[in-house]
């Protein structure tokens, strides 16, 4: 009998058992679901994990130029502040914005609800990735146009403007500078994520100069060129073409000094690159890949060797007017010259090239300098300070090419 009321006895205390654990973990589920809701945000493009006791710290990773509402609905947001604003910049309300590779902190101050007068402070720990939207903050002038890219694959978005009066936007992204001021362009993707370009539109320069650079780097002309440049405080554009391994530095050394990394091709050779439009775009690509590869810049903006109107292409009958119709197509931007220095090829003396680029300038236009970055090249090297100074005495404004700079382009031959 004693054994029958133990089996019972035991019986109940298993079910009891049972109940209590099935309780507990309906209130562990409970109390994770609200750790969550205090860390929640409006979209599931971040990848959330809570990281303290309280749930209200988290590490988040955005694609560069998304934006996301840390807060959830019917949050009041009191303070919001960013410890890296060139990173992530943040708006009052919580929504963030990534702005360029790195990591950044992300504090706010928040209500949860109308019922709730204590505040939470939340302390987000946001890493940017390099790849996503290619111009999260972007300059141009008054009457430029500009491609809005992604370094992403497979990106379909719609894109829209909240001040058509400053500058419109084609749902496809091709934006046109209508006014000084400034505009926010968004894009909504298929996957549901929200890209954001700010957008500052500046008066129109009239009278400007490209100064730019072929062939380089190398260890003797580049390193001159940035001094001189440096010096005097000018910007240009450097047309590259793949880096010995050893000279990554100077590459990573004209992107530092905020001058243009712009794209001549991973090789020059007339012969192998202008074989077939497939040659010619692999040519392109894999020089951008490898400077997104190493230094995190996607770059659109190209030259021709030789420029668009050379005639050493013949041999392939009509690339050179394929090309030029493809390459917008392909993502990217071509630019030719308007003011050629000739010291790869009529100068003979430092003094024939500062004569050449003095008498092909010409007020109210953009002044495309063709020069080259090759070894030992003095003749450039001596011309140049002489150059910026005229130039800036005849009230010039010296600017890189950006991917919204007016393209110069020569009739094509071939």
């Amino acid at each position: 009998m004693m054994k029958k009321n133990w089996k019972v006895s035991g019986k109940i205390l298993c079910f009891m058992l049972a109940m209590s654990f099935m309780l507990s973990g309906c209130q562990f589920k409970e109390k994770l679901k609200s750790d969550e809701n205090k860390v929640s945000v409006a979209s599931g493009s971040l990848e959330k994990q809570v990281s303290d006791a309280d749930g209200k710290k988290g590490k988040y990773s955005l694609y560069l130029g998304e934006m996301e509402n840390l807060t959830a609905a019917g949050e009041e947001v009191l303070s919001c502040t960013s410890n890296k604003p060139e990173v992530v910049s943040v708006s009052e309300d919580g929504v963030v914005h990534a702005l360029k590779k790195g990591n950044a902190k992300v504090t706010a101050k928040v209500r949860p609800s109308e019922e709730n007068d204590t505040a939470d402070t939340r302390v987000y720990q946001i890493k940017v990735k390099k790849k996503g939207m290619v111009y999260p903050v972007f300059f141009m002038m008054k009457g430029e146009h500009l491609d809005l890219q992604f370094s992403l694959k497979d990106v379909h978005a719609t894109w829209k403007s909240d001040n058509e009066k400053i500058a419109k936007v084609s749902k496809k992204g091709k934006v046109t500078a209508l006014k000084k001021g400034k505009a926010t362009l968004t894009a909504e993707t298929e996957d549901g994520k929200t890209y954001c370009c700010s957008l500052q539109v500046t008066k129109r320069i009239k009278s400007v100069i490209y100064l730019t650079f072929d062939d380089g780097p190398n260890r003797y002309t580049t390193p001159k060129v940035l001094d001189i440049l440096k010096k005097n405080n000018v910007k240009a554009t450097f047309f590259e073409l793949k880096p010995a391994k050893d000279d990554f530095d100077l590459t990573k050394r004209v992107i530092e000094e905020g001058h243009t990394l712009a794209l001549h091709g991973y090789q020059h050779k007339y012969d192998i690159v202008y074989q077939s439009q497939k040659k010619y775009h692999d040519n392109l690509d894999l020089l951008r890949n490898l400077f997104f590869k190493k230094f995190g810049v996607w770059c659109t903006i190209s030259r021709f060797p030789g420029g668009s109107s050379n005639t050493i292409s013949k041999y392939n009958p009509g690339i050179m007017t394929k090309l030029a119709g493809k390459l917008h197509d392909w993502g990217y931007h071509y630019f030719d010259w308007n003011v050629d220095s000739q010291d790869a090829g009529g100068a003979r003396t430092f003094g024939d090239t500062f004569k050449n680029f003095k008498n092909g300038l010409a007020k109210g236009r953009g002044n495309v300098v063709l020069m080259h970055d090759y070894d030992k090249n003095d003749k450039t090297i001596d011309a140049l300070d002489q150059m910026i100074r005229y130039g800036k005495k005849q009230g010039y404004t010296f600017l890189p090419i950006t991917a919204s700079t007016d393209e110069v382009h020569h009739g094509v031959n071939n």
